[in-house]
């Protein structure tokens, strides 16, 4: 149901169904005209036989003798016409002429008019199933006498030409010539959509230049764009980090020169705020260095990244616990994403007393949990706390320090693995931040 929804609101479904509603609504326009045409035909040729017919028969009954006039109206039948005669029509006559039939009547009599008022048509016949659709009428001779007759072919009965057959399959050819018609001119557009979704997320995405030549146009623009958009901020990242990587020089030449102060509390401070600015720099250099990593991936037991990072952390004094299973297996790069993990335990611990770090296994793939107990973040900042260099202070302690880049680096390096990061807080208080991880690998 999702593909024909998607289908349904696609540029290349609604075209397709224009064109099928189009082609259906000339087929049948065309066969009603045909239709009503070629009824009209039928009905006036219908119409001029059977005046002929009759015409022939009245002459020739009226120039017989009564005793001969039964035996000539037999020798004018035929299979698809009777002729039959009367000698009592006034007396049998009775009804009126069926109202159906009534225009078919006014043509007999125009074409006609010895025909007279007489007339009568009617195409009952209950007691002959087999020719319930047959034409029957009747009409008086001028002595009193009368003619019946049948014929075997109803008027407006018009049967589907063959041309008509014809007609309704070169309209299905043509429906379905414009279906794949559409569907090879959508092909490009769709190769071009997937293209640009990847963009922005690492290297230059080439963007293939099929199709049309508006298609061709699009990925031929895209993709000097990309490279443009690349080239410069190729340029600034190394610009930035080369900054960042010379700040450690003077920062190294303060820590020498903080040993000639006598103020042990002056020199603490001061040595402080030095490790506060060397963490600005690694964090930022963390942060350029970006999807830029050339760590492959493989595959990696997840479990026991995380047991690693709890058993570290309590090491360093930390209260960070594990809870889940020992071994749930994904394709991942893990120095990448042990640091995006670090920085998420980093930040519980920043802002809260303790960390609890859970894994699951779903079908779907891992989701790991975070949870911290500090005071958490007001809704509407949540999205704003992946912003580069965004510290939530407001809602946090200002004490706590920190460079703003710790959940961006996190965000992304979990994105490059094809992961989701989450954050929503606690119900019982603290922030979770929540990690999905896709195509949860089997292994021995």
């Amino acid at each position: 149901m999702r593909g024909l929804a998607s289908l349904a609101r696609s540029l290349e479904g609604r075209t397709v169904a224009v064109l099928l509603l189009a082609v259906l609504l000339v087929h049948g326009g065309a066969l009603v005209i045909y239709r009503r045409s070629a009824a009209a035909a039928a009905d006036e040729a219908f119409a001029n036989e059977v005046a002929r017919q009759l015409i022939l028969a009245r002459e020739a009954v009226l120039r017989r003798t009564p005793d001969a006039r039964g035996t000539e109206a037999k020798a004018l039948s035929s299979n698809h016409f009777e002729i039959g005669w009367d000698p009592q029509a006034l007396a049998h006559t009775t009804g009126s002429t069926d109202p159906a039939l009534q225009d078919l009547r006014n043509r007999l009599l125009t074409l006609e008019p010895v025909l007279g008022p007489s007339l009568v048509l009617t195409m009952e016949a209950q007691d002959e199933p087999l020719h319930r659709q047959d034409l029957r009428g009747t009409f008086r001779l001028p002595d009193g006498s009368g003619l019946t007759f049948r014929s075997a072919h109803a008027p407006s009965l018009v049967q589907v030409a063959p041309w008509a057959s014809l007609a309704t399959v070169m309209a299905i050819l043509v429906g379905v010539a414009a279906v794949g018609l559409m569907h090879r001119i959508a092909g490009p557009l769709r190769e071009l959509t997937q293209a640009t979704s990847r963009i922005g997320r690492g290297s230059v995405v080439r963007v293939p230049e099929i199709g049309p030549d508006e298609t061709r146009g699009i990925g031929r623009a895209l993709n000097a764009m990309q490279e443009r958009i690349h080239r410069l901020v190729g340029e600034r990242t190394q610009a930035l980090a080369a900054v960042s990587h010379d700040l450690r020089t003077p920062i190294a030449r303060l820590r020498l020169r903080l040993d000639r102060l006598e103020d042990e509390s002056e020199r603490r401070a001061m040595a402080a705020d030095l490790d506060e600015m060397q963490a600005m720099v690694d964090a930022t250099l963390a942060y350029l260095r970006g999807d830029a990593d050339p760590e492959a991936r493989r595959i990696t037991n997840v479990a026991s990244v995380l047991m690693g990072i709890a058993d570290a952390s309590t090491d360093a004094g930390r209260d960070v616990a594990y809870g889940g299973p020992g071994r749930a297996l994904a394709e991942i790069r893990p120095v990448a994403f042990r640091r995006a993990l670090d920085n998420l335990v980093d930040n519980g611990v920043r802002y809260g007393s303790r960390v609890r770090i859970d894994l699951r296994v779903e079908a779907t793939g891992l989701v790991i949990g975070v949870d911290d107990d500090g005071p958490g973040i007001p809704f509407e900042d949540v999205v704003r706390a992946f912003e580069p260099f965004t510290r939530l202070e407001g809602s946090r302690n200002r004490n706590t320090g920190g460079t703003g880049l710790g959940l961006t680096i996190a965000k992304r390096a979990i994105e490059v693995e094809g992961g989701t990061l989450d954050l929503a807080n606690r119900p019982e208080g603290g922030l979770r931040a929540e990690v999905r991880l896709p195509q949860v690998r089997a292994g021995s």
